[in-house]
């Protein structure tokens, strides 16, 4: 019996599956292609203390490759930076409800602006995909110097959030924003003082 099971979850469609389904393209500056992966945000569970008193604890999130699409080491690669560019958390001070919703299949989302710092040429989107939980729906960043020229990230699917719970590291994008603000700053002013 266990093994029926497991075969049957093995040959359940990916849509069957619970998670957030986005799609990520990074630009390396020089290069005319984009390195391009599909992956899926699945929630863990949180840890459990061997305390007496049990206190809840958030959980996490892991990130599964569509293993069709691009090679071992470009998925690593683009995870490895996904994971500094998501957001799953509760509402913050940077975020802000918007009066619009946005359709996946059959299921309207509400729609949460977040800030950016200032000096950075992104744009970002979440979406509200339980009461009071939000997920990064799209970012776009631009860069003007680095290696790095251009990121996307796109969410394409909500394939059941029943199981999402707001992520121990769940704020991790606005660490990642304001580290770019800073980097950008450290550039500009690099660039006035060789003037």
């Amino acid at each position: 019996m266990i093994r029926l099971a497991f075969l049957l979850a093995l040959s359940l469609p990916a849509a069957a599956q619970e998670g957030l389904r986005y799609r990520m393209q990074m630009w390396m500056r020089g290069e005319p292609a984009p390195l391009e992966t599909r992956f899926r945000l699945v929630a863990t569970e949180g840890t459990t203390s061997h305390n007496r008193v049990k206190k809840p604890r958030m959980g996490g999130w892991r990130l599964e490759a569509d293993r069709t699409q691009g090679t071992a080491y470009s998925q690593a690669l683009l995870l490895g930076r996904a994971e500094r560019l998501l957001y799953l958390a509760g509402p913050s001070p940077q975020t802000h409800a918007e009066p619009i919703a946005l359709r996946f299949g059959a299921r309207s989302v509400p729609i949460w602006s977040l800030e950016v710092p200032a000096g950075l040429h992104t744009s970002t989107v979440l979406v509200e995909v339980a009461p009071g939980l939000l997920a990064l729906c799209d970012l776009s960043a631009r860069f003007e110097k680095g290696d790095l020229a251009r990121i996307e990230l796109h969410l394409e699917g909500l394939d059941g959030t029943g199981s999402l719970a707001p992520a121990e590291d769940g704020t991790v994008l606005l660490s990642t924003l304001k580290a770019w603000a800073q980097e950008a700053r450290q550039e500009s002013e690099e660039g006035a003082t060789v003037r």
